[in-house]
């Protein structure tokens, strides 16, 4: 089972997804009925709340965010920021004085650095990219392992308002209790590692290495300017030079 599926119009454009709230609905409805059961009056208004608080995750939020991360490597790609970089350096005819290795290697540089950061934006979208796909199937996975348990709650009901049977209700809904608790732990424990992990990932440097060609000439290693640093100033247009 794909962890969402795309709605598209009839143009073939992509209008949404199935939102958490969606694959968690049956869930919270057949929690909602399972309080019939006298041992889950208190339980289910916790499963409902963990449900909600699982519904908080925005699908539609995630993917706008994987998306911009993806343009934004994609503009600092070879076919667009390197194409435009490609047309800065003038003619050879235009520009051979000493000066010119050192515009080179300067260009050289930068180009580098955007590689860097074209490299570094990818890695991001796919680590989102992975923790959205990671994230929904775990809600997935909860939605199919308590729909189970909450059936077998729900068809007790009636086994409480008999004498002889009402013990057995009883110990359907502890049991049912238990492996709600089990499957609750387990999940909000996948979720919590997943985003210790992606918060750990984002918050250190080491995944994408900036080359060393592609500092700056004037920065140590390690005070690297940001790139909104980086200036050029044209004192002269292009004539001067000739």
């Amino acid at each position: 089972m794909p962890p969402e599926i795309f709605i598209a119009n009839a143009s073939g454009s992509v209008t949404g997804t199935v939102s958490v709230a969606e694959t968690t609905a049956p869930v919270r409805s057949a929690a909602a009925i399972a309080r019939g059961n006298l041992m889950w009056i208190a339980a289910s208004a916790g499963l409902i709340g963990a449900i909600l608080y699982l519904e908080m995750f925005d699908n539609q939020q995630v993917n706008e965010t994987i998306k911009k991360w993806e343009e934004a490597a994609r503009l600092l790609g070879p076919d667009q920021f390197g194409a435009a970089m490609a047309a800065v350096p003038p003619d050879a005819k235009e520009w051979d004085f000493d000066d010119r290795d050192a515009f080179d290697l300067f260009v050289r540089k930068l180009g580098a650095e955007i590689d860097s950061l074209a490299d570094a934006f990818n890695t991001n979208k796919e680590t989102l990219t992975s923790a959205r796909d990671a994230y929904n199937d775990a809600v997935s996975g909860f939605a199919q392992a308590m729909m189970p348990v909450l059936v077998a709650v729900i068809a007790s009901i009636a086994l409480q308002f008999f004498p002889a049977t009402s013990a057995s209700a009883q110990a359907i809904g502890i049991a049912g209790l238990t492996a709600t608790a089990a499957i609750l732990v387990m999940v909000f424990g996948d979720i919590g590692a997943l985003l210790h992990a992606v918060m750990a990932g984002f918050n250190t440097d080491s995944r994408v290495m900036f080359a060393a060609d592609s500092r700056p000439g004037w920065a140590p290693t390690g005070t690297d300017p940001g790139i909104k640093d980086i200036k050029i100033d044209w004192v002269k247009d292009s004539k001067f030079y000739q």
